[in-house]
């Protein structure tokens, strides 16, 4: 009898320890954004594991359901009372997500209204209805006999689903322009001054006739004032301009423009730019690389752009490029700066492609430093993709008051389409004499948001800034919520984790507890 009861305890003990270590089950359900209004929505009803859930989603909820989901991919960390956890991922679809349109143009011949778009429509479900920006607002599938300009289509399918393109026909007498260089004469009574007109945008050989009698692109030994030419293009494109030679003795102060511009924040070529020039003299003429030449344009697309700007009467000239960023591609974490520092690369990793835009995931600012002697702020920006990380460097002016600001560049790929230009935003606060890339004096959830975690990505450490004392435990997490590194019980100050050169490389979650909130961040190894 002895020896049944020690068979039934034991029984009883291995059955009792595997009920323990039972893995969890997430059990998570999900319905996709049918409505195509964020109607998605994910419940997780886990099962195994010691019990007592609690569930971090990678929007921020900690309930067992969540709600009001658009489409896009999320995960779900679920954790047992022992610590140990299980991530769930799952992808919210609408039945938008594959309606695309492509546009296909012919230019217009020189000075006719002769161009076309063709379209072609891919997903969704027929039958379409069309919406052209042309005219009224023309409704069949492709554009015909139609002028040079920028066209937009609004294609709806029998669900609702829409899609917006855009495209741009040109005519090649459109953007034929020039400008004049000169030297000056002696004085107001030495003719030795030249004049010489340079085409631009037109199709050459090119033929000029001036108000002096001659056909040559340049004229010497002429006397201060106005000169006009007429320029034609092979295409019969022609263009009247006036340059004007000055005497050394006035030289006015060299021409500059103050450019701003707004970004398409909403999909929609509501992007916008203006210009205000100084210097020069007499009168400003200003175009831009859309044809445009008032001193502002609007409706926009995402896009790189240039303006042109020159005096009347005097041959001093100025281009200013820029960049029209899309709202859909804006990393913006700055919710109150008193400064704002605007900056557009143009470098090799961009103008190249080496970065890989259509596997973008986020982005962010690396590292800002700040040299008092040359007052400059020498940045790193970091472009994640899940594969590689592309590092930007970049030098800015930084001069003004302690305080704030909003740091800001934009990014763009010319081989891409427009969908490919964005902007990254972050803040830092100038004391001075030195730089931070993380926020003070916020509670506890903004500080969370603001903290600045180096190196990412990492190699065998990984470093944040604790100087605010906001963080109280860090804990490294797998993709399937296994804990790799964890430290509690942190002090103000720097915090490191160590000994991570045997990690695998790939993407892992940091995740920064305060008393009340957390924080998690993605890094990659």
């Amino acid at each position: 009898m002895k020896h049944l009861y020690s068979l039934v305890f034991l029984l009883f003990a291995l059955t009792s320890s595997n009920l323990i270590m039972a893995q969890i089950i997430p059990n998570v359900t999900y319905t996709n954004d049918n409505t195509m209004t964020c109607s998605g929505t994910a419940s997780a009803a886990p099962t195994g594991g010691a019990g007592g859930y609690t569930y971090m989603w990678s929007q921020g909820s900690t309930s067992s359901s969540i709600s009001g989901l658009c489409a896009g991919s999320y995960f779900v960390i679920i954790q047992d009372s022992n610590q140990d956890s299980v991530s769930f991922n799952f992808t919210i679809t609408n039945p938008c997500s594959n309606l695309t349109v492509n546009l296909s143009t012919t230019d217009c011949t020189p000075g006719n209204c002769d161009g076309t778009v063709q379209m072609t429509v891919t997903g969704g479900s027929a039958p379409y209805t069309y919406n052209w920006s042309n005219g009224a607002g023309a409704t069949v599938q492709n554009q015909t006999n139609i002028c040079a300009g920028t066209y937009s289509v609004i294609c709806t399918d029998m669900n609702g689903c829409t899609t917006t393109a855009n495209t741009t026909v040109n005519d090649p007498c459109t953007n034929f322009n020039g400008t004049f260089s000169s030297t000056p004469a002696s004085s107001p009574a030495i003719c030795d001054g030249s004049i010489s007109f340079t085409p631009i945008n037109g199709t050459a050989p090119y033929t000029y006739v001036w108000n002096i009698a001659t056909t040559t692109q340049t004229n010497f030994n002429l006397c201060a004032g106005n000169y006009t030419v007429v320029c034609t293009d092979s295409n019969g494109c022609t263009i009247t301009a006036t340059g004007t030679i000055i005497d050394s003795l006035s030289t006015p102060t060299p021409i500059s423009v103050n450019l701003t511009t707004t970004d398409d924040l909403t999909n929609n070529c509501s992007g916008s730019a203006s210009v205000a020039p100084t210097g020069g003299s007499g009168v400003y003429s200003i175009e831009w690389s859309t044809g445009a030449t008032t001193s502002s344009i609007s409706n926009l697309c995402a896009g790189i752009y240039s303006v042109l700007t020159w005096s009347t009467s005097y041959p001093d000239s100025t281009t200013v490029s820029f960049v029209i960023a899309d709202s859909s591609s804006t990393y913006n974490n700055n919710p109150y700066p008193n400064g704002t520092i605007n900056d557009t690369l143009y470098t090799d990793l961009v103008t190249n492609c080496i970065i890989d835009y259509n596997t973008i995931d986020s982005a962010s600012l690396y590292q800002a430093v700040y040299s008092s002697s040359s007052q400059s702020l020498y940045v790193t920006w970091a472009v994640y993709s899940p594969t590689d990380t592309v590092y930007i460097s970049d030098t800015l002016a930084l001069i003004g008051n302690p305080g704030y600001y909003s740091l800001t560049i934009s990014v763009y790929c010319p081989n891409k389409s427009i969908n490919d230009f964005f902007k990254i935003e972050s803040v830092i606060y100038f004391d001075g004499s030195s730089v931070w890339t993380s926020t003070l004096g916020l509670d506890e959830q903004d500080l969370l948001d603001h903290v600045t975690i180096y190196p990412n990505p990492f190699n065998n450490s990984i470093s944040v800034d604790n100087k605010d004392g906001v963080i109280q435990s860090v804990r490294l997490v797998d993709l399937n919520g296994r804990v790799i590194s964890e430290m509690n019980q942190i002090n103000s100050g720097l915090i490191e984790l160590n000994q991570l050169e045997s990690v695998s490389n790939g993407t892992y979650l940091l995740i920064l507890s305060g008393e009340n909130s957390y924080k998690t961040y993605k890094v990659i190894k």
